[in-house]
């Protein structure tokens, strides 16, 4: 098996990038191959290039980055059963890892952890406009992710972003959204401030979306919170932070389905959150989640919690 690395040399300090490397040119016998990204989806097209090359051969690729990165070397996968996949978290939030105990996850920072780990199967979502692994979302965060993309188009290293500053400003901005919504044979069509449907269990650092979640059991969760003003979505913010799931149950609608549809009644352009990248598409988005799709790496004795 062939071990490739594919590192955002801008995600977490400076020195991330030249640390890993020494770390793997210390471990004797491991053949491997690493690549830095130099721009948002270079990380895909490294992957393609690099299952291109070697289209017969069980590969490791491990994603070295946040979130972002994450979800770009899966786009980049796709549902290729010679790849095992592995998040090497160096981001602000790696959203994906709340899946995993707090005491597991520290055990993904070890990267021998990941070169000696064990593999699972676990579920994707595959939408018409790419594929993500934790979750898809539009509303306050879309937007505020859209707002840093414009201010900030170019990668930097060691780049200081104001989230505060931006989510403050997309909640002033924030507007009546009539949607369009489809789900297991029911029209939830209204006006939304925030929807999400997830395959793992965290948005954004800290939004952790219901008690039950489950990455490996062919469904994804799904809350559509209503429009009723800036003070009850930030109510609503604040419970998802401190996990209190009955009163978001009681004031958002919130289910599970294998499949999700959306659209705006204006037919209008889609801001969106695909773990951490923005993705903007007109028209119907279309969601499914694709069972055991991909192959997880975790340090041994992982599982999920």
């Amino acid at each position: 098996m062939k071990h490739i690395f594919i590192v955002n040399p801008y995600a977490g300090s400076m020195t991330f990038a030249n640390n890993l490397r020494q770390q793997l040119e210390s471990m004797d016998g491991l053949e491997y191959f690493l690549f830095n990204s130099r721009y948002t989806g270079n990380e895909t097209e490294l992957v393609e290039k690099i299952l291109h090359f070697f289209p017969e051969e069980k590969l490791r690729i491990y994603a070295c980055g946040g979130s972002g990165t994450f979800r770009n070397v899966l786009e980049g996968v796709g549902e290729n059963p010679n790849v095992e996949l592995a998040f090497y978290p160096c981001g602000m939030t790696n959203d994906f890892l709340k899946c995993f105990s707090s005491a597991d996850r520290r055990r993904f920072l070890d990267i021998r952890e990941l070169i000696t780990g064990d593999v699972l199967l676990l579920d994707s979502i595959l939408t018409n406009h790419g594929r993500a692994m934790n979750t898809f979302s539009c509303g306050i965060d879309a937007n505020m992710l859209g707002s840093i993309a414009d201010q900030h188009p170019v990668r930097r290293v060691g780049i200081q972003i104001p989230y505060s500053f931006y989510a403050f400003r997309s909640l002033v901005a924030l507007k009546k959204t009539n949607m369009r919504v489809r789900v297991e044979g029911q029209n939830l069509d209204g006006y939304y401030d925030e929807i999400v449907w997830a395959n793992g269990r965290c948005l954004g650092g800290s939004l952790y979306m219901t008690k039950d979640y489950r990455p490996d059991d062919g469904l994804a969760n799904y809350i559509l919170v209503p429009s009723r003003g800036r003070v009850a979505f930030v109510a609503i913010l604040f419970m998802l932070l401190t996990q209190n799931t009955d009163y978001v149950n009681r004031r958002a609608r919130i289910g599970t389905s294998e499949k999700f549809f959306i659209s705006r009644a204006d037919k209008g352009t889609i801001t969106a959150n695909l773990d951490g990248e923005t993705i903007q598409a007109a028209g119907e988005w279309e969601m499914e989640i694709r069972p055991d799709s991909v192959r997880f790496v975790v340090p041994r004795g992982v599982h999920l919690s």
